[in-house]
């Protein structure tokens, strides 16, 4: 199992919408998938800002949140502890949506399965 960089400092493009993040169609080599690691949600802006994340299995249907709707208040940060150790499905993927474009940085490592 190879580390992972899944998400580098990345930021949401539009407030209330549901952007893919990380898809693990290549990850490993048998095809499982990935595991999530570390999570960190971080927000150095002025204001606070709210944050949702998912994991989608290959199909893509609609889920319910792992994180359900999180503050992160103006120079905090949020280490995302229900995500953590989850699995992404070989063919899913790992969604977020913010409250506020570009407000909170994501940074997400895993390892292949």
């Amino acid at each position: 199992m190879a580390d992972l960089v899944m998400v580098n400092n990345r930021q949401t493009v539009a407030a209330d919408t549901i952007e893919n993040f990380f898809t693990a169609v290549s990850a490993g080599a048998g095809g499982k998938g990935a595991r999530i690691s570390a999570f960190t949600a971080s927000n150095d802006t002025t204001s606070s800002a709210t944050y949702k994340a998912y994991i989608y299995d290959s199909l893509g249907g609609l889920v319910q949140a792992v994180i359900p709707q999180k503050i992160v208040v103006r120079d905090r940060f949020d280490l995302g502890p229900s995500i953590v150790s989850q699995i992404i499905p070989a063919g899913g993927s790992l969604r977020v949506e913010t409250s506020r474009i570009a407000s909170i940085s994501f940074y997400v490592t895993g390892k292949e399965l």
